[in-house]
């Protein structure tokens, strides 16, 4: 798990460090997971390094001389949404402002005077993670590929052949639909809109009377039949997101 480490105080650096070590130690029997920690002392020496994709979850200090902690977060969470930000802070002054970036921690200083916060967090970012990385394997006429739910905008079954549409492609695998929907349904993300469709409802812009309308522009049936257990789950989906 690659981790970054935003802040001017070392001694802080070092305390998150161990606290991050002391919870994946704990939790070793839960998570196959071996952080790599990246320390910087300042906002613009992180800026200056920084690519989106490269850490899932980056530690800022909020006050900071020239660039602060919310201006780096606020530069994190436009290029980088998968990356998860937890704040530490002397205030709360900043509350809100960890809001507007969808920050999963906002810890104060001293760390060690509110570690059970800090590990709330860091439940928060584990379970985030698992989520991100959960899919499926399935087999094409070529080879056996691991496909990330995250990745999978619907899936649907059209004369008796199984297609995968996904964010770049659309992938026909082998088998039957019925050989997937349990796989797929197990997974909160999806519901079945129609028969032999299931959509990924991340991807969901916005439903009609009769279809839910895609990011993509795609229109996908809701079955009349059941539009109002659809409707009901996709709704509460959204409720429990937030």
């Amino acid at each position: 798990m690659e981790i970054a480490i935003v802040d001017d105080m070392e001694d802080d650096r070092n305390l998150i460090c161990h606290l991050v070590n002391t919870y994946f130690e704990a939790k070793k029997d839960l998570y196959d997971v071996s952080p790599n920690f990246v320390e910087f002392e300042s906002g613009e020496a992180f800026l200056k390094k920084y690519t989106p994709g490269q850490y899932e979850l980056v530690f800022l200090d909020i006050y900071m001389d020239k660039v602060t902690g919310i201006d780096v977060a606020k530069q994190i969470s436009t290029l980088d949404k998968n990356c998860s930000i937890i704040f530490f802070t002397t205030s709360n002054d900043h509350l809100l402002d960890g809001y507007d970036v969808h920050a999963v921690g906002y810890i104060i200083k001293p760390i060690e005077n509110h570690i059970a916060h800090f590990y709330s967090a860091m439940n928060y970012v584990v379970s985030k993670l698992e989520l991100d990385n959960a899919g499926i394997t399935v087999s094409t006429d070529f080879d056996s590929i691991y496909l990330y739910y995250k990745n999978i905008l619907y899936i649907d079954c059209n004369n008796r052949t199984v297609y995968v549409h996904l964010t770049d492609k659309v992938l026909k695998i082998l088998g039957q639909y019925s050989d997937y929907k349990d796989n797929f349904l197990s997974d909160n993300r999806f519901i079945e809109c129609f028969r032999s469709i299931i959509v990924n409802m991340d991807y969901i812009n916005a439903p009609t009377n009769s279809d839910f309308i895609l990011k993509s522009g795609e229109k996908l049936p809701i079955s009349r039949r059941k539009r109002a257990s659809v409707m009901k789950k996709y709704m509460m989906y959204f409720i429990h997101k937030q």
